[in-house]
């Protein structure tokens, strides 16, 4: 076995999932991707004490049963009571794709795992036994993530600007939320912050590419979509005409209308590689922020609403309480 992947899944146990000799592990194989990274994570855990287990479910989510909904309680006990999971969800952007909500049929157990405080987590397979990284970097992303928590904690307001016209201002304080992200292991981190939203208003720009398609990747050579917001609430848009169809759709699509700033998504993770997961439309590079619109009723218990959809905002400069924290994409430790 090559000795990076190895040393790559050791760190994926040690610095990301907190592992500890004797605990348990279970692999949940649901593609090709982190099946053929399983032996290397087996041997990482038995090489560190673990108990490991491996469960291939391709059959089972490939089945009708799962497609109408048949959830497998054998699996769900095994998830339950294991002290460590790991799932990867690359190349499976649908309703059905088997998060941890899907798997044990409770509608927040995927945004509950994003914390990985239960330490759930949803391993980034692309390009692992190439990755150039060590466990003090990756330790890094939570320490920088936990940081930033307490600095959101005890502000007030955060503003955020581009070079291709974004200045938008959102609100802290005791109406937002701030949620870290830290359960897509080992390469990504970011804090959600669902803003207040009287004290939210600008304009942003999304220059990347959004979720659910409404600017693919392949379509970001367009015009950018410009989005005007005052407290909270979108009420003003320009773009490209096919893009901007889109959008509106998206929006009418929610009810109550997703037109509402859900989300300021920023990131912690300096990673380069963290952009070869396969980040659903092509979303959450390291060195951008990404902004959603929404229709987020439970603020502060779960981060994405029944509608979300993130757009990015490239090479982004964030202050909070005009403490510059991340300058042209960059995170200023």
């Amino acid at each position: 076995m090559a000795d990076r992947l190895l040393e790559n899944a050791r760190t994926v146990l040690e610095a990301s999932c907190r592992a500890r000799s004797g605990e348990s592990i279970l692999v949940i194989i649901t593609s090709e991707a982190i099946l053929v990274r399983t032996p290397a994570l087996v041997e990482a855990a038995l090489d560190l004490g673990l108990v490991p287990a491996a469960i291939d479910i391709r059959a089972f989510i490939a089945s009708p049963a799962y497609n109408t909904g048949c959830i497998l309680n054998p699996l769900k006990a095994a998830i339950k009571s294991a002290d460590i999971v790991i799932n990867n969800i690359e190349h499976v952007h649908n309703a059905k794709r088997p998060d941890y909500s899907r798997l044990l049929g409770e509608p927040d157990a995927h945004d509950l795992s994003l914390t990985a405080e239960r330490r759930w987590v949803y391993l980034q397979c692309g390009g692992m036994e190439k990755w150039n990284i060590t466990k003090e970097a990756v330790r890094g992303i939570a320490d920088r993530t936990h940081w930033l928590l307490d600095q959101l904690q005890r502000a007030k307001q955060g503003r955020i600007t581009s070079p291709s016209g974004t200045d938008l201002t959102f609100g802290l304080g005791p109406t937002s939320s701030r949620t870290p992200i830290l359960g897509i292991v080992p390469l990504y981190g970011e804090v959600a912050v669902a803003p207040a939203p009287q004290s939210t208003s600008g304009v942003f720009v999304v220059d990347g590419p959004t979720q659910l398609y409404v600017r693919p990747a392949n379509e970001t050579d367009r015009v950018p979509l410009r989005i005007t917001v005052e407290r909270g609430q979108v009420v003003d848009m320009q773009g490209d005409p096919t893009q901007l169809e889109r959008l509106k759709k998206f929006i009418a699509s929610g009810d109550p209308p997703a037109n509402s700033i859900d989300e300021v998504g920023i990131l912690t993770t300096p990673f380069q590689e963290n952009d070869w997961f396969d980040w659903p439309d092509g979303t959450h590079h390291h060195d951008c922020v990404h902004v959603a619109l929404g229709n987020n009723t439970r603020r502060g218990e779960v981060v994405h609403g029944p509608r979300h959809m993130d757009g990015e905002i490239r090479k982004p400069t964030i202050s909070i309480d005009g403490l510059v924290i991340i300058e042209n994409g960059v995170f200023l430790d």
